[in-house]
């Protein structure tokens, strides 16, 4: 057998058609747009309003149709620096600068969108300081050699200019699956739904947000509490630090609401985007076994803890630190600041799913219609959970005896006769067994006669 031999070296460069194909494949559209979304917030981060909300001026405007994609925004821009040595690279280099408490954090999501949409793109960007634009035919910059994008000519206008600092995305020639999921109401709808809930702490803190028009409006978690203190959330904040490594603030809130099996469950949220929404795994705790006993530490979820309501939120200087994936669509399990945390999650669950539990053995022995916890559960008042006050306490009820004390009712025995046929009677017509049961339906058929 002869071996041939070369000095040149083996070409292993993957191709730009192959590298784009894979790139884009395994992403859902809504991710890809969440994913700009998250771009600007980290803009808008940079230019917080000092004085009322933080976000306040600051705006996102989402337009798609079967013929084009437009994202814009008013938060500040990013200059040509940037441009030309990090934001169009596929990955963050090293060196790249951060923003603090971002969450674009891993250089992948404006290219993956921009390919993921369309075969043209073009994006302008400027500061107060700088402006630059590109305009690329992706089938032609796939033919070229190189893996650079060359400069257009900046196009000023009043929406994107030194003066009005901002960015704008537009992609057109969409690929046919995107075209048509962007012509139809109910993909609006569930961007819509996404974005309020992935961006809602954001939202409520002045951030402006429309999609094809539509102004989404702010919403909160409510949890019950009640002025004595006997019935509050539990919360706690505490540091997890690494050496040579930002540290992360956390804080859980552990507590009850109105009941939705659709929105209990775990919020995760990292450096202000909620990463989990209603979340009811055994990531977040539901079903854990106690391997020590091998017994139920916390069951899995079903409707009987529809109320269940626990957020936990992570914040850091720098965002590699916080727990979540590439794609920012779930927690990183297996990482030492989620390990640590999910320790502390599931001990202040545990009191909420006794409540919980009580509650339920309340409403079997009583009916929905007259059991004692749950009128004190009803006749509770609501709390956002980003008012509470932030001191660390433990979930608060009132223990159900206690509850049931305070509603029982005083009575008195009533003994009365009367002729046997009478009462013979009454049983037939009123389809009763006793006589007991002849006398107490008579009474509160008075009272109810009384009443109207």
């Amino acid at each position: 057998m002869s071996t041939t031999t070369t000095n040149n070296e083996i070409n292993a460069e993957p191709t730009k058609s192959f590298f784009v194909d894979m790139l884009v494949r395994d992403i859902p559209l809504e991710q890809a747009i969440l994913d700009l979304v998250d771009n600007s917030v980290d803009g808008a981060k940079s230019l917080v309003n000092p004085d009322g909300l933080p976000f306040d001026g600051r705006e996102i405007k989402i337009d798609f149709s079967k013929e084009k994609f437009k994202i814009w925004d008013n938060c500040g821009g990013f200059d040509s620096k940037v441009a030309a040595e990090y934001a169009f690279r596929f990955g963050r280099p090293n060196n790249t600068p951060r923003t603090p408490h971002s969450i674009g954090q891993f250089g992948v999501g404006m290219k993956r969108a921009l390919f993921k949409f369309g075969s043209h793109f073009i994006v302008r960007s400027s500061t107060k300081d700088d402006s630059w634009q590109i305009d690329i035919d992706v089938p032609t910059w796939e033919s070229e050699a190189g893996w650079t994008f060359p400069w257009g000519e900046f196009n000023s206008s009043e929406e994107i200019s030194t003066k009005n600092p901002g960015t704008e995305i537009i992609v057109d020639k969409l690929r046919a699956e995107v075209a048509w999921k962007f012509s139809t109401i109910a993909f609006q709808n569930a961007m819509i739904g996404l974005i309020k809930s992935k961006h809602r702490q954001f939202i409520a803190d002045g951030l402006s947000i429309q999609v094809n028009g539509n102004h989404i409006d702010a919403s909160s978690l409510l949890l019950l509490t009640a002025n004595n203190s006997n019935f509050r959330p539990g919360f706690d904040e505490f540091t997890i630090e690494e050496e040579g490594k930002a540290e992360v603030r956390v804080k859980i809130i552990v507590g009850i609401g109105f009941s939705s099996p659709r929105e209990a469950g775990w919020y995760v949220v990292c450096n202000g985007r909620v990463i989990l929404d209603a979340d009811r795994r055994s990531a977040t705790g539901w079903g854990l076994v106690e391997e020590s006993t091998d017994g139920v530490a916390i069951p899995s979820f079903h409707n009987q803890f529809a109320r269940f309501r626990g957020i936990v939120m992570f914040d850091s200087d720098d965002s590699s630190r916080v727990p979540w994936n590439t794609t920012k669509t779930d927690i990183d399990q297996d990482g030492p600041v989620w390990q640590r945390t999910f320790s502390r999650m599931t001990e202040m669950m545990r009191p909420v799913i006794n409540f919980l539990n009580e509650l339920d053995r309340d409403i079997d022995e009583h009916t929905r219609e007259h059991s004692p916890l749950l009128r004190f559960v009803n006749t509770a008042s609501t709390v956002k959970h980003d008012v509470l006050p932030r001191q660390n306490t433990n979930f608060a009820a009132p223990e159900r005896a206690a509850i049931a004390a305070e509603n029982r009712v005083k009575t008195v025995k009533v003994q009365y006769s009367r002729p046997v046929e009478d009462v013979n009677f009454l049983m037939k017509e009123l389809n009763l067994g006793t006589a007991k049961a002849v006398g107490e339906k008579t009474f509160d058929l008075i009272m109810q006669q009384m009443d109207e």
